[in-house]
């Protein structure tokens, strides 16, 4: 049985209620980052921040794109946590995050092999965020089975909804993979 930091737990909240609080209709996307086996990181987070500013311009434009081509303004705003762990036998950093979109814009994340796809720009902002190819390293992104959920604040279930992406976030919460001790952090969000 695993703990959990229950601090982590009301930041998770928190970010969930801004997000359908501005998109009553809301995708949360929960994926993982990694690195490759012998790529050299160090203990910081440069790299996640890398990446967050990175997907964020990319949503920027695509949703530019898209406000042309349908013809309507469109609003969007990437909402996000993040947790860094250490994991796996050999101690590896990685990533597990869930990003939090307006689903009037990104429903899904798209195919996985696509440039213009949500994930596709995943990839591209992980990548990018790492120096690496896209092209060869795209797999460093995975993408959890039933990894999308949806939060419609205006549906009768959406109480039911959020209670069970709360209990997926238990998973990013969970104490035994995270080094509190080493001068980082181990937990980001947006505001």
């Amino acid at each position: 049985m695993y703990s959990y930091n229950a601090e982590y737990r009301r930041l998770f909240e928190g970010v969930i209620d801004n997000a359908v609080t501005e998109f009553p209709r809301t995708l949360a996307l929960r994926i993982d980052l990694r690195y490759p086996p012998d790529y050299a990181y160090d203990r910081s987070n440069r790299e996640i921040t890398r990446f967050i500013e990175s997907l964020k311009a990319r949503l920027y434009t695509d949703t530019d794109r898209k406000a042309q081509r349908w013809g309507r303004r469109l609003s969007h705003r990437l909402r996000y946590i993040w947790v860094r762990e250490f994991g796996g036998v050999r101690q590896r950093k990685h990533y597990h995050l869930v990003l939090l979109l307006n689903k009037d814009i990104y429903h899904t994340a798209g195919r996985f092999n696509g440039e213009d796809s949500l994930a596709g720009m995943i990839q591209q902002a992980w990548c990018s965020a790492l120096g690496l190819r896209a092209e060869r390293y795209a797999c460093l992104v995975h993408f959890p089975e039933k990894g999308a959920m949806y939060l419609c604040y205006n549906s009768a279930d959406y109480t039911a909804q959020r209670a069970v992406l709360v209990m997926r976030l238990d998973y990013l919460a969970k104490d035994h993979t995270k080094d509190y001790h080493d001068g980082y952090r181990s937990v980001g969000t947006s505001r």
